[in-house]
């Protein structure tokens, strides 16, 4: 059978024998040297500053929000101490009453008590209706017992202010950076 005639049969197409040149001249950016301009350098610079500045901004307001969440974790473990601290005094007054009275309930208690079951038998139970009813009719509050909530709100609590050392060494690169730039520009 003949051989098929093919565009791959062409000799152009041969790669067995691919002759051997001088790689070609090169040019721009690639050539051995090349310079950069001096918008380009400006250009790098900037960018540089930019970025730095933008990773220090970054860093310093990440710090902030750690230590804002560190303090918040331990107020809210404080708070839970306190609130701890308060139930088991107020059981303990309760029990002391109760030791008193010879385990009876006042008169107070007792409709409290009796409003609240009420309310959960008319609202069909659940947490949620027992919550709902409970601060619906609030038991009596003892001399003691401190809300904890209001007490932390009333101190005048504020947030700590965002750590400016990011944003001073920010200023003192760009005034730095700006001096030179400006006498390299102005001194020509």
């Amino acid at each position: 059978m003949a051989e098929q005639q093919s565009v791959y049969n062409d000799p152009a197409y041969d790669i067995s024998s691919v002759p051997s040149w001088k790689s070609p001249p090169l040019h721009g950016a690639y050539a051995p040297n090349a310079k950069l301009s001096p918008r380009a350098k400006a250009g790098i610079g900037v960018g540089a500053v930019v970025l730095a500045a933008t990773g220090m901004v970054t860093w310093s307001n990440y710090a902030a929000a750690q230590a804002d969440a560190e303090v918040r974790k331990a107020q809210i473990a404080l708070d839970a101490s306190r609130v701890e601290l308060e139930l088991s005094r107020q059981q303990a007054e309760t029990a002391k009453q109760q030791a008193e009275t010879g385990g009876q309930e006042s008169p107070s208690q007792k409709a409290r008590r009796e409003a609240v079951q009420a309310c959960v038998a008319k609202a069909g139970g659940g947490y949620n209706a027992v919550s709902d009813c409970g601060k619906a009719f609030p038991a009596e509050v003892s001399p003691g017992m401190v809300n904890t909530a209001s007490a932390a709100s009333a101190k005048g609590e504020q947030d700590a202010p965002v750590p400016m050392a990011g944003l001073v060494v920010l200023g003192a690169v760009v005034a730095v950076t700006g001096y030179g730039w400006a006498k390299k520009r102005l001194s020509r």
